[in-house]
């Protein structure tokens, strides 16, 4: 992960008895566990830290100069901690909810059912519905894919289709990630757009950030069609050899016919029946 930058609040920004403050604080900014905080401490020095892993965020964390070096003090719990995971059973119960939507995406597969769920990311499958009743999954290459990750689509060429506005973040809550979970891919907080996730198997270390809010979870009659679609691999961006989706959206889908021809592709998206 990138140094994530942010600016502290010193504890006393003006020269103290001739000495510089050897206190400040800070409040952890919305971002990825385990990311590594840049920022300038009031002596100039530029320090790289890495998240405690007990810090949530809007979290206060005090820094401290004893000697030479500047130090983790202590963490003033201001933040929202996790929620609590849910349990097998509270996820089905969701599922069946009368809340959740059902929708069906055409694969070069087969068809893929998936059941999206408001309470789980409120924002998330309002502009995941709207995508799908705009007509926008249609023709989409799965340019991503991961065995045992995911699998992601969501890149078009077509000027008319693009021009969604970014949405913000839903609050995590406690929705895991397992297989065949759906959710949006980001670049980072409140960057989510149009590009989606289907996972290929549970994975534990993600859904700590709200970036990582699930939307939904393919239903179960799909998951064999939704494991037998093409894992291209990573994007180059990330050090793979698979699709790269800035040409893919300069070129469309003739850049992924032409030089990935065993891609499959979202033929379309409706709400199921």
């Amino acid at each position: 992960l990138k140094p994530f930058w942010l600016k502290p609040h010193s504890e006393s920004s003006e020269f103290a008895n001739g000495a510089m403050a050897t206190e400040f604080k800070f409040v952890v900014p919305e971002c990825e566990r385990g990311v590594t905080l840049r920022l300038t401490a009031p002596d100039g020095i530029v320090l790289q830290l890495p998240l405690p892993a007990e810090a949530d965020v809007g979290d206060e964390i005090h820094m401290h100069k004893p000697e030479d070096k500047w130090a983790f003090k202590h963490i003033v719990k201001c933040g929202v901690p996790p929620a609590p995971v849910k349990s097998a059973a509270e996820l089905e119960s969701d599922l069946a909810s009368p809340d959740a939507v059902k929708v069906q995406l055409d694969t070069s597969k087969g068809p893929i059912f998936i059941k999206v769920v408001p309470s789980w990311s409120p924002l998330g499958v309002q502009r995941f519905l709207e995508l799908v009743k705009d007509g926008y999954y249609r023709d989409v290459a799965i340019y991503r894919g991961i065995p045992k990750f995911l699998v992601q689509f969501g890149i078009v060429k077509d000027p008319a289709r693009n021009g969604y506005e970014k949405i913000a973040d839903d609050p995590l809550c406690g929705v895991p990630y397992l297989d065949g979970m759906v959710g949006f891919a980001a670049a980072g907080p409140n960057t989510r757009t149009t590009t989606m996730c289907l996972f290929l198997g549970d994975i534990p270390y993600l859904g700590k950030s709200s970036v990582e809010t699930p939307i939904g979870k393919v239903c179960e009659e799909s998951m064999a069609t939704l494991h037998a679609l093409c894992c291209p691999g990573d994007i180059p961006q990330c050090g793979g050899q698979g699709p790269d989706p800035t040409k893919l959206e300069e070129l469309g889908n003739e850049y992924i016919t032409s030089n990935f021809p065993d891609c499959d592709f979202i033929t379309s998206a409706s709400l199921a029946p």
